[in-house]
């Protein structure tokens, strides 16, 4: 079991739960007792009703309660989410490798079925959900489980279904009063009650009137007064008075950030993406959101033990509405793009909290992504797949290859699910061009909380905005008052300095003029590929585009930049789909397969591989189709699938020999070999390894002699037939040093301790770890120095008179790894035993310069 917890685990307690607890629920209690009645008895429930109606502090207080049962609460947040969406999103949160990494979500359902059934948690569906997909998932994987569904509408499904509507007077007077620290206060009851009656007991907006005084210290009067200087507010929907007014006590700064938010592509985020974001430190975001969280404008919960912020959806349309009529919503959405992508990139590593950063944003990357996508900025999206490749085995081990593929297929232009299954929409090899077209303009656009331009609130103040005077510039709207910085630790300043530097600083330049960088690019093909590769873009020409596509590949191919060849891959696969061009799909599908298991995308290698068998049959490309079973063999060994794998390997094999391709025929016999003797059969592993010997032998492939010598001396180790393990082990050193493959030769000589070791060959061994040792300080691999050591230690502890020697060698590896724990156990093992030598007075032998002499000494015996 990995040794991290993913943040859609399932919650244990009430305070992991995804969501802010409401600090008292009044007023619904016939609710509370109707969703129960459901509930325990294992049945699904629909709580619906409108925005703000108080659906998701009802079902909080009843997931509260069920963290402390053994199933705990899984509560999945939906923005109109696939079925294969959700069913990876269970992977994860049991962390089902077969789940989170399959190559067709689709085909989990029986073990997302099973997964839930055995663990039995309460499920909560929040959001915006997709009615097809979550009656699907529903009906199909949570049969007998207790599940609430909240949605704003009424959903036909296998539920019963409860319809929560505003609170009734007393409720919500005792909301109102609750909230806002005003209960027992007799002498405001009057304006109370005025108040409360004009929010139409709204519970969202009585809340947010609540902070709202409770924060600016006004009194209900004052409020009223307000409320009655808004034009037209008795016909206007009561959260967006309250918002209205809790927005005006706010604040340039506080504003700002709300305003900021908004801007975002899914109205939340961690502290340290907002900082980003807004250009401010995180410990004054945090503290500025104090204050928003104390007005009800934020809700603030944990995730992976970061605080993490989120709108909710009526705050995020009222700031996105507001900004919309200042014309200001693209320009911050532009620097929240430019900051995710910083995101990513700062993120870019394998360590697990770089990969705890990476997956608490996945949902504001991808909803980024989408929005870049439909904007035509394909290469914004490429840079995400780059970093997210680039972060060592993220997308396997968190389980986001589901992810990762559908950020691909946005980089190909087309804003589809992907991969596409039949219970969701058709795949995109389905569809043309028109189909996608129809697509995109038939599609539902997102709900907003005015339905026409006359219900939108008005502008905000001149010093917020001021684009009147200059539309080119924009003005900061964080930019607090001097009279606000006590209140405010710091500014938030996006200057026009700063949105020039965003604008200059793309990676693709993508407007740059092609004339202005000829004299620069005369030398590097790769660059003047990517500037013709913009031109054929504006022209239209998407024949030329996957050419061009294709010779980039290529090239970053030759540059080692196998991550960025695989996105100018994945844009390529999809043109040739949009094409309907078979041969270069098949073509595309080969080479992306190959590259993806050279960088370890294994889930994406076995989905790609295996679609391209399917492609390369139809076609009777029975060359590809070998090569296709030999990536995919590859992809599943390394997956540590060895049966899956040694059955491509088969197939790939019984091509190659119906072909007379003695080539590919020894080369596959080879990695076949390995899945076997990873399958626990080391005997036909031996028999399969003599074949393939004797063919690199008639091809004069001298250095595959040597490596299938190792592998038959692996194959005779695990079958404990030492002394002829360890001649083998000894004919591929040989044969490594004459063709000077060091990484062979080093390879070796620690084989050959490892089986001098288990033959009883003790001072073979040492010798033969000590000329391994040499290699690694000569390859400067700190791991393998590390490991080497540790390995010649236990070697050289079994013997008194070499416990000076063992120091020196365990000192030199505490110096590389002082944090490694067989490093510290045998530091201290050495350190114990040679003070009870020196006292038995044992004779050691003496030391003579370094480590790395001790070792060049040994190997010195090689070259003689």
């Amino acid at each position: 079991m990995p040794d991290f917890t993913p943040h859609e685990a399932p919650a244990r307690t009430a305070q992991a739960l995804p969501v802010m607890l409401p600090g008292k629920l009044v007023g619904r209690d016939a609710q509370l007792a109707q969703v129960y009645s459901q509930l325990k008895n294992n049945k699904p429930v629909l709580i619906y009703g409108a925005a703000g109606a108080g659906k998701t502090a009802l079902a909080a207080t009843l997931a509260s309660a069920y963290t402390e049962l053994p199933g705990g609460v899984v509560w999945l947040n939906l923005n109109d989410s696939s079925l294969e969406d959700m069913l990876v999103r269970i992977g994860r949160s049991y962390q089902v490798a077969e789940i989170q990494s399959s190559d067709n979500p689709a085909a989990m359902v029986g073990a997302v079925a099973s997964t839930l059934t055995t663990h039995k948690p309460l499920l909560v569906l929040d959001g915006s959900p997709n009615p097809t997909a979550v009656a699907d998932f529903v009906r199909r994987c949570a049969e007998g489980l207790p599940v609430m569904l909240l949605a704003d509408e009424q959903i036909e499904g296998p539920w019963a279904g409860l319809q929560i509507e505003n609170l009734d007077e007393d409720a919500a007077l005792e909301l109102f009063t609750h909230h806002a620290g005003l209960a027992n206060r007799a002498d405001l009851q009057d304006d109370i009650d005025e108040l409360v009656g004009i929010l139409d007991y709204n519970p969202f907006a009585l809340s947010v009137a609540a902070g709202t005084l409770r924060v600016s210290k006004q009194s209900p009067a004052a409020y009223l007064e307000m409320l009655e200087k808004i034009p037209s507010s008795a016909a206007a929907e009561p959260p967006l008075l309250a918002l209205t007014l809790g927005f005006r006590g706010l604040n340039n700064a506080l504003q700002g950030l709300l305003l900021m938010m908004g801007a975002t592509f899914n109205g939340q985020g961690s502290a340290e993406m907002l900082s980003m974001i807004a250009g401010a430190p995180i410990e004054t975001l945090q503290q500025v959101m104090v204050v928003l969280q104390g007005a009800s404008l934020v809700e603030r919960f944990q995730r992976y033990d970061m605080s993490y912020y989120r709108l909710h959806e009526i705050t995020q349309g009222f700031a996105q509405q507001w900004l919309s009529g200042s014309g200001q919503l693209e320009v911050l959405r532009n620097k929240a793009e430019n900051a995710i992508l910083d995101y990513a990139r700062k993120y870019s590593t394998d360590s697990p909290q770089a990969h705890n950063k990476l997956a608490a944003e996945m949902e504001t990357i991808m909803a980024a992504a989408r929005h870049a996508a439909d904007d035509g900025e394909r290469d914004k999206v490429n840079q995400l797949v780059v970093s997210l490749m680039q972060a060592g085995d993220f997308v396997n081990e968190r389980g986001y290859v589901y992810e990762l593929l559908s950020l691909r297929q946005f980089a190909s232009s087309f804003t589809v699910a992907f991969p596409a299954y039949p219970q969701s929409a058709p795949a995109p090899e389905d569809m043309d061009e028109e189909d996608m077209a129809a697509d995109a303009e038939s599609a539902t656009p997102p709900r907003t909380l005015w339905d026409t331009v006359e219900n939108r609130p008005a502008p905000p103040p001149r010093e917020v905005f001021d684009g009147e005077e200059d539309e080119d510039e924009v003005v900061s709207i964080f930019d607090a008052d001097e009279e606000d910085e006590d209140e405010v630790a710091a500014d938030f300043d996006v200057d026009d300095e700063d949105e020039d530097e965003y604008e200059d600083s793309s990676l693709l330049d993508l407007e740059a003029d092609a004339d202005d960088d000829a004299d620069d690019t005369e030398a590097d093909p790769l660059t003047r590929l990517q500037m013709a590769l913009r031109q054929a873009r504006q022209s239209g020409n998407t024949e030329h585009q996957v050419r061009l596509l294709m010779q980039i590949g290529e090239q970053q191919v030759n540059h080692q930049m196998e991550n960025e060849a695989i996105a100018t891959y994945g844009e390529a696969l999809g043109v040739y789909e949009s094409l309907e061009d078979e041969e270069g799909i098949l073509r595309t599908l080969d080479t992306l397969s190959t590259l993806e298991v050279k960088t370890d995308n294994l889930g994406a290698a076995v989905l790609h591989a295996t679609r391209g068998l399917t492609l390369a049959e139809n076609l009777g490309e029975a060359e590809t189709q070998m090569h296709l079973y030999r990536t995919l063999g590859d992809a599943r060994q390394q997956q540590g699938e060895s049966n899956d794998a040694t059955r491509a390997f088969g197939q790939a094999l019984e091509i190659a020999r119906t072909r007379g391709d003695s080539q590919n025929e020894a080369l596959i016999l080879y990695r076949l070999g390995y899945a076997q003797l990873d399958d626990n059969d080391a005997t036909t592993a031996s028999d399969t390894w003599e074949q393939a010997l004797q063919l690199f032998k008639t091809q004069g492939k001298r250095a595959y002699e040597g490596r299938v010598m190792g592998g038959l001396g692996t194959a005779y180790g695990e079958l404990g037939r030492w002394l002829e393990a360890i001649n083998f082990h000894t004919s591929a050193l040989h044969i490594a040093r004459e063709v000077r493959n060091t990484e062979d030769e080093a390879l070796e000589l620690g084989n050959l301790g490892r089986a001098s070791v288990e033959a009883n060959q003790l001072g073979q061994a040492v010798l033969r770890y000590r000329q391994a040792l040499h290699l690694a300080y000569q390859s400067g691999d700190r791991e393998n120095i590390v490991s080497t050591i540790v390995d010649l230690v236990r070697l050289l502890a079994m013997s008194k008179r070499h416990l000076l020697i063992a120091e020196l060698l365990i000192d030199d590896a505490a110096l590389l790894e002082p944090n490694d724990r067989d490093v510290i156990k045998l530091k201290d093992r050495i350190v114990s035993e040679k003070a009870l030598a020196q006292a038995d007075g044992v004779a050691f032998l003496a030391v003579n310069g370094t480590a790395p002499d001790y070792a060049l000494n040994a190997y010195k015996q090689l070259e003689a």
